[in-house]
Formats: structure tokens, C-alpha cells, sequence
């Protein structure tokens, strides 16, 4: 409604929130979509949630299998994915993409994880359903040996996963921690030297168990 008294909106919305100047978010029916200050659509409401990122100026709409659909300002949908990360001061998203782990600019420019992390001394690569570790140039650092293994973390280590138990190498690949321990429930895999971070993330603590 305008000042005036002028019913700009209908109510006719579970909830109404903006996102930026003349566009709001809204829910009707369990379901978000997006519309303008007018009131016409601009998405349609076919998602659990949608969310604004202001310093990217992009929408994280979000699907019931846990996917979501990356809009631009034009709310076109550039990427579809497990939204892993983020990073607003980076300025990239880490998104999981048909099993593959893919970064992309908000410009939603495609990068490599050694163009977003040039310190990083290892790259996770798979082959022949194997996973090791290759340097910058791509050569083989760590053989491709291991049913699972996590990016290089900013402490320089990285999870191994062998017959369903981790471990951990360091940065130049060696093995610090053989794979011992079972981290199935955990929400994150990720370790300091031999200590894995513990069960509740939110708890940020070590443990060696």
C-alpha cells in the first residue's frame, strides 16, 4: 500500500520481505517465489526458500532436494546445485554439480579451486572412481588410491577416506593420520594433523578419538 492508501499488492500472501528496492519475496502456499513492487511475478513460486545475496546481488532459491537454482538480477537461473559455499568477501560459489565440486564467479564465470585458492599445494582429482592429489600443473601428487577425499583445508591438510574410514595427509601429500576413524555422521570432514573436527561443527573443537 502507497501513502496514499493506494493498494499497490493484494494481500492475498502468506508473507511479503524485500529483497532489494522495488522486489520482494514472497510465500503463498508453502512455496517462495519472487515478484516486483507492482505485483507482478517475476518467479514463479515453486521453491522452499529463497534467500538474497546483496553484496553478489544473486538468489539462492532453494529446492526440496536440498538443490537450489543460483539467480541473477535478471532472475534468470545460471547454475543448479548443492550450494556448498557462499563466500560474499571472495566473492565466489562453491556448488555441487552433478557430484562435481565447481566454483563459479557472480558473474558466474566458471573458476578452477586453484584460480579461487592459488596458495593451495593440492587439488583433489578422481579417476577411474579413485580419488588422489595433483599439484598446479596436474601431476600426480597422491595416487589415485581413495574412495574419498576433501579439498586442501587453509591449515594445508586434507581427508582421506579407505574402506569407509578417514584419515589425513598434509601438504605435500604424506600421510599424517591413516585412515582410523568412522566420520559417516559427521556434517564436515576436516582436519588439523591427526585431530578431526568434532560431530557438532557449531561447537568448532578438535578431537582425536
Amino acid at each position: 500500500m502507497k501513502t496514499t492508501g493506494e493498494v499497490t499488492i493484494d494481500a492475498k500472501y502468506d508473507a511479503l520481505e524485500e529483497a532489494k528496492s522495488e522486489i520482494l519475496i514472497y510465500k503463498q502456499n508453502d512455496k517462495c517465489g519472487i515478484i516486483d513492487i507492482t505485483g507482478q511475478q517475476k518467479v514463479e513460486p515453486q521453491y522452499t526458500n529463497i534467500t538474497y545475496e546483496e553484496t553478489a546481488d544473486i538468489y539462492v532459491a532453494e529446492k526440496e532436494n536440498l538443490e537450489a537454482d543460483i539467480l541473477d538480477n535478471t532472475f534468470t537461473v545460471k547454475v543448479s546445485g548443492m550450494v556448498l559455499e557462499c563466500n560474499t568477501e571472495a566473492g565466489y560459489i562453491k556448488i555441487l554439480e552433478n557430484d562435481q565440486t565447481k566454483y563459479y564467479t557472480f558473474h558466474f564465470e566458471e573458476k578452477q579451486e586453484k584460480d579461487i585458492f592459488p596458495n593451495r599445494t593440492l587439488f583433489a582429482s578422481k579417476q577411474n572412481e579413485k580419488y588422489g592429489f595433483v599439484d598446479k600443473e596436474g601431476n600426480i601428487v597422491v595416487d589415485y588410491q581413495y574412495d574419498d577425499v576433501t579439498e586442501q583445508n587453509d591449515y594445508g591438510y586434507a581427508g582421506i577416506k579407505k574402506d569407509s574410514q578417514w584419515g589425513a595427509i598434509d601438504s605435500s601429500g604424506k600421510v599424517i593420520q591413516e585412515p582410523k576413524y568412522n566420520l559417516e555422521d559427521y556434517l564436515l570432514v576436516n582436519f588439523i594433523g591427526k585431530w578431526h573436527l568434532g560431530q557438532d561443527v557449531y561447537m568448532n573443537y578438535y578431537n582425536q578419538e
